[in-house]
């Protein structure tokens, strides 16, 4: 059906009749009267004649036509506006891609965010053709699937992540764009930091505040040291920028002194002093390493406009400070830099914050230089927050001392102009070094929260990626069980133990050597004898090595057991003994038989709560005794939660990285398939596991699976391959056979 003639006009513009010819008019017609009669209102109808002759220039006629039933389902499934949105933006998007292939593909990502998750397509269109600016066709898809995957069923966390409301929304970004972070760079930094510094830092990342921003500077408090997860707008400068800050806060580290008393100064006087203390840090710090300026000097870009401003003036000392020839014009720079040079004979002494401080900040008061607390950010951007300059109060809640400090040292917060003040609780730390890693605080965390240890990968078969840091492994405490656990074991396995200690001694799991021509040994090598005699009687010199001797078989095993201790493994394999039971014995049997073989042994229990929290509770690390406290340990596991095995296995393998051994297992005991409470895609979690026994077998790592139960063995086969997966049918078997396995698998 074609269009009337009233309507006909609008419907057939003179560039319309250029881009469709023949019989492609009348398929545009057709779709130009299904969308003015759907009742889409008028708007809709006429964003598809003004786009489709623009996008069949650059992508073809047929998908100029198709845009029409796209705009139709945006119109159905979320609103008409939309679908006159999308209209408007397909034009650009055709210009921007220019082939009829990714200009589908890109259409196709928008019917995926419609179809899964239809109140954020409005969020992904408004932000669509900047996003391709910034990604990239490929980029783009793949930030937008992990959008998807990272709301799941949850809408509002969706449209959070499409509107970049969220840090990792921002992370993301950042990655897909090809810019580098913090968790890319992690480890070369704390290289860098302890060959600068001879000593290696505790990094972290900075978590956003309770408003979900993100931290702008680095900051440092009792050794920790946590840095954003991106410098946005450096893009390039990422590696040099992260790497300037920690000499920043190495300097302070080595140069600086105890924390400064708040006293009764204001926030104006505390940004003016914290500013002059890292002057003074660097200073000290280019006396003795004057190669640091080639990090500092290219970040100190700052040139005085003529407003007079408190950013702006800082900006400029802080130059002018560090670098001679940038010749300051306004007289309060001229001034700081004078007093600070005055005082160069004495700068490893820190009163002389106070003194250039208190005038400097008197100057500007005297001048009326209006100062915003709380949108002020320290600059250059690989300076720090200066917090961990101040004693601030040990509870956070008690006011300061002063009723002038309203802002609480918001003058030297790292937040842009439209951030807000983090949150300090994160800076609550004990001062033991060796304690540092366990006692970081997370904002509203429970008591009973484990401790982030890890961000690993995960792989969506879907999208065909793998997307980086995208599981958090948090570790938790051991819950000591019963201190009786061993003797207990003896009392319930008695029979098999012995009968493996029997096969150890029997068998000795191994080849054993047989070396010859000894000096000393068991027995006479006859073959050197006779050679001796024959020396003794032709009067030569004989070789008194005549022996031989045999020695035990040569083992270089390092074993990772992961024990599967999901909501499942509560169920009962025996009476009276539930599967977790029967795994816990299993495990000590084990680890009772490698410690007879020498081999190394780690134990780590593991289930999972969606993605954000993979739970790992390390039994036994390598290189600590098997003793009560592993026994105790064993005892306290407690089944609960999901089963996330690939990031399990990861885990394990992540461990095992530093073992020097010539043979490394990681062995998997679990009752059933991969699953968790955010993935409602079977077939994802197994292909993710696949992907980690694949990528553990490249580094030379072996991966094995004994599955438990009657209805398991399959999807463990799936993963692990036939060869590497045992079923064991009868549960209550486990004590006694996981171990004889063992012995069958290496000797």
């Amino acid at each position: 059906m074609l269009v009337s003639d009233g309507i006909k006009a609008e419907a057939l513009t003179p560039a319309i009749c250029q881009a469709f010819a023949g019989p492609g008019r009348d398929v545009y017609l057709r779709a130009y009267d299904r969308l003015n009669g759907a009742g889409y209102g008028a708007g809709v109808a006429r964003a598809f004649a003004s786009a489709a002759p623009r996008v069949a220039e650059h992508a073809g006629s047929a998908q100029a036509i198709a845009i029409a039933a796209d705009a139709s389902r945006i119109a159905i499934k979320a609103r008409p506006r939309l679908a006159a949105t999308y209209l408007d933006l397909c034009p650009a998007i055709a210009v921007k891609l220019r082939n009829a292939a990714d200009f589908q593909q890109w259409r196709g990502m928008i019917a995926s965010v419609l179809g899964r998750s239809p109140k954020a397509v409005g969020a992904v269109l408004d932000r669509a053709d900047l996003l391709l600016d910034r990604l990239g066709l490929e980029g783009f898809c793949a930030w937008t699937e992990t959008g998807l995957m990272v709301g799941g069923l949850d809408t509002d966390q969706a449209l959070g992540f499409f509107r970049l409301e969220t840090p990792e929304a921002q992370r993301l970004l950042e990655r897909y764009a090809g810019e580098a972070n913090f968790p890319s760079l992690e480890a070369g930094l704390t290289s860098f930091h302890t060959a600068l510094w001879r000593h290696a830092p505790v990094l972290r990342e900075a978590v956003a505040d309770a408003s979900n921003r993100r931290a702008r500077r680095t900051g440092f408090s009792d050794g920790i040291i946590r840095m954003p997860a991106s410098f946005p707008g450096f893009k390039g400068q990422e590696q040099q920028l992260y790497r300037a800050a920690l000499a920043h806060v190495g300097a302070h580290a080595a140069y600086g002194g105890p924390r400064f008393p708040l006293g009764q100064l204001k926030p104006l006087q505390l940004a003016v002093i914290s500013l002059i203390e890292d002057a003074r840090v660097e200073a000290l710090a280019l006396r003795d390493m004057p190669g640091l300026i080639r990090l500092w000097l290219p970040f100190h870009t700052a040139r005085f406009d003529g407003l007079a401003t408190a950013p702006n003036l800082f900006a400029g000392l802080a130059r002018a400070l560090i670098d001679p020839a940038s010749c300051p014009t306004h007289g309060w720079i001229r001034k700081g830099v004078a007093m600070f040079d005055a005082a160069s004979g004495r700068l490893d002494d820190p009163a002389i914050l106070r003194e250039i401080g208190n005038i400097l900040g008197n100057d500007l008061g005297q001048i009326r230089v209006q100062f915003d607390a709380l949108s002020y950010v320290v600059q250059p951007a690989y300076r720090d927050d200066n917090l961990g300059l101040w004693g601030l109060p040990d509870d956070q809640d008690t006011p300061p001392p002063a009723d002038e400090i309203e802002a609480d040292l918001q003058t030297a917060r790292n937040s842009e102009v439209d951030d807000r003040p983090q949150d300090r609780t994160q800076e609550q730390t004990v001062p033991d070094a060796q304690a540092r890693l366990d006692t970081v605080k997370i904002i509203g965390a429970p008591l009973e929260a484990g401790r982030k240890v890890s961000c690993l990968p995960e792989y969506d078969h879907c999208a065909g990626i793998e997307r980086d840091d995208w599981v958090t492994v948090n570790s938790y405490e051991p819950v000591a069980g019963d201190h009786g656990f061993w003797d207990a074991l003896r009392q319930r396995h008695g029979t098999t133990i012995a009968r493996i200690n029997h096969v150890i001694v029997k068998n000795e799991a191994g080849k054993r050597r047989r070396l010859k021509q000894q000096a000393e040994g068991e027995t006479l090598d006859l073959d050197a004898a006779v050679d001796a005699v024959i020396a003794i009687r032709a009067a030569r010199q004989p070789d008194d090595r005549v022996y031989a001797c045999i020695l035990p078989p040569e083992r270089s095993i390092a074993v990772h057991l992961v024990l599967d201790i999901s909501q499942s493994t509560a169920d009962l394999a025996a009476p009276g003994m539930s599967i977790l039971d029967m795994e816990r014995d299993a495990a000590a049997i084990l680890a009772g038989t490698m410690l007879q073989l020498g081999d190394d042994l780690a134990i780590t229990a593991f289930s999972s709560a969606g993605r954000h929290d993979v739970r790992v509770i390390p039994i036994k690390t390598f290189g600590s005794p098997l003793d009560e406290a592993t026994g105790r340990a064993l005892a306290g596991l407690r089944p609960g939660f999901s089963t996330r095995i690939g990031a399990a296995l990861r885990f394990a393998s992540q461990g095992m990285q530093d073992v020097s051994r010539y043979r490394k297992l990681v062995l998997l005991v679990t009752d059933g398939a991969p699953s968790d409470i955010d993935v409602a895609d079977p077939e994802y979690l197994v292909a993710d596991a696949r992907r980690a026994v694949q990528t553990m077998r490249s580094q030379g790592i072996d991966a094995v699976c004994v599955a438990l139960g009657p209805d398991a063995g399959q999807r463990q086969s799936e993963i692990f391959g036939r060869k590497s997966c045992v079923q064991i049918t009868d549960i209550a078997t486990l004590p006694s056979t996981l171990s004889a396995f063992y012995l069958r698998m290496t000797r």
